[in-house]
């Protein structure tokens, strides 16, 4: 039997055959919309305020991956790209419909200087960038940062009474740590009951020493009992109501055995 005698067989065809035109007009429609000239990308939305990134770093990206067809752009390629900026701490790229490439930028916000050339953010992450503000600096060894980090935000919010500031913080080999206040003394807190020995450092300034500021060089806080002064010009005085435990020749003797 013939195939245009068989009604069945002519009906399969004819489906099949409709199935591949439906495709193929669907195939070229969806070709020419995507290629299409009618949807241009019209803007780029930047959805907060930028603080440190520079415009013209966006702009620059923006023109090599988002010209053209909202169908076309490579958000994806300039996703990548702008997470490589070292301000930009995490990146959306998304189409609006119909013609807009919107920017989702979260910036990071730095804390501190690290090691004097680079910067840290809140997360506890160096990165390589230049700011204006002042900040305080993280003198530490290799993989320190974050630890860091969360002991400068501790101290600042311990500090909050005195209205003073880190300027400085150290954290030596031995895991001990040093501040220096934004009006130049040094606090030495040492390696255990840190945040214990700087609470009683913000009672006494509160109590005592902040008449004294200006002839203060260091206050060492390592001591069981109380603390020892360091006046500038090399004197040691007790303030009232103050365990001064040491003098100061002593504490250059035997400041390194206490923790």
């Amino acid at each position: 039997m013939r195939l245009w005698d068989n009604a069945q067989a002519l009906k399969r065809l004819y489906r099949w055959l409709y199935v591949c035109v439906l495709f193929c007009l669907l195939v070229a429609g969806g070709t020419w919309v995507v290629h299409s000239p009618y949807f241009p990308v019209r803007q780029i939305q930047v959805l907060q305020p930028l603080k440190h990134l520079q415009s013209t770093e966006i702009e620059k990206i923006s023109r090599q991956y988002l010209r053209g067809n909202i169908f076309t752009v490579n958000v994806n390629a300039a996703q990548a790209e702008l997470a490589k900026l070292p301000w930009v701490a995490k990146v959306q790229v998304k189409r609006i419909w119909p013609d807009t490439v919107q920017l989702d930028i979260k910036e990071r916000v730095p804390v501190a200087r690290w090691n004097t050339q680079q910067l840290v953010d809140m997360d506890g992450r160096i990165f390589n960038a230049a700011a204006q503000e002042q900040l305080p600096l993280l003198v530490g060894t290799t993989g320190s940062a974050r630890y860091m980090t969360v002991h400068l935000l501790t101290f600042e919010n311990l500090l909050q009474p005195t209205g003073l500031h880190v300027q400085e913080l150290q954290l030596s080999d031995r895991s001990a740590w040093q501040l220096i206040l934004t009006n130049g003394i040094t606090l030495r807190l040492g390696r255990e009951k840190v945040e214990q020995r700087l609470a009683s450092f913000v009672w006494a300034w509160q109590q005592v020493l902040q008449n004294q500021a200006s002839n203060i060089d260091y206050v060492d806080l390592r001591y069981p009992d109380g603390f020892a002064l360091r006046y500038k010009n090399r004197t040691v005085s007790e303030p009232a109501g103050v365990n001064i435990t040491d003098a100061a020749a002593a504490m250059d003797q035997h400041g390194a055995q206490l923790d």
